[in-house]
């Protein structure tokens, strides 16, 4: 397996992990993502930023997701409270082939950001997700995230937010 930066000819590969994600939340009956988003152009900025990373199995991309130091502006208001004012780094759009569910890729994607943050300095990691989304928050919390509050998106859409400072050392 390799995790690596997206580049523009990823994004058919993205896009397809991002309809399979769409596929199963509605199955499960989340409503995340399933008005559109993320689209092509999202993506595409994404990998403009150098924010989309992708993991590939024998050489098929078969998870995705946004690994970012620029901060999150929607978490300066929480109903709750995060853990302490450090940088952070935040995971976004993380998602995983249908194909490839349960093989570990997602914890291996959030494992990865983890080491990013560290190796850049920054001992903390923020994400959310939909208060629905039982699967990424069962992710979230064996991998050590803390239930911080609640958040709610530019969209107006509420999300539940976690923190996890991460071990130095």
């Amino acid at each position: 397996m390799l995790i690596r930066k997206s580049s523009r000819a990823d994004i058919t590969a993205i896009m397809e992990i991002v309809a399979d994600a769409q596929a199963l939340l509605r199955s499960r009956g989340v409503d995340q993502w399933q008005d559109g988003y993320p689209t092509a152009d999202i993506i595409e900025q994404d990998i403009a930023r150098s924010e989309s990373y992708v993991l590939e199995d024998r050489g098929v991309v078969v998870a995705t997701a946004v690994i970012s130091f620029a901060g999150e502006v929607t978490y300066n208001t929480i109903d709750g409270q995060w853990l302490n004012s450090n940088d952070y780094v935040v995971v976004h759009r993380l998602a995983v082939r249908n194909s490839a569910l349960g093989s570990g890729l997602a914890r291996s994607m959030m494992l990865y950001a983890e080491t990013l943050a560290l190796d850049s300095g920054v001992t903390d990691i923020r994400v959310d997700t939909h208060c629905d989304n039982k699967a990424m928050q069962s992710l979230l919390n064996r991998l050590g995230y803390t239930l911080c509050g609640k958040i709610t998106l530019l969209s107006g859409a509420p999300r539940i937010a976690f923190q996890k400072p991460l071990a130095v050392g």
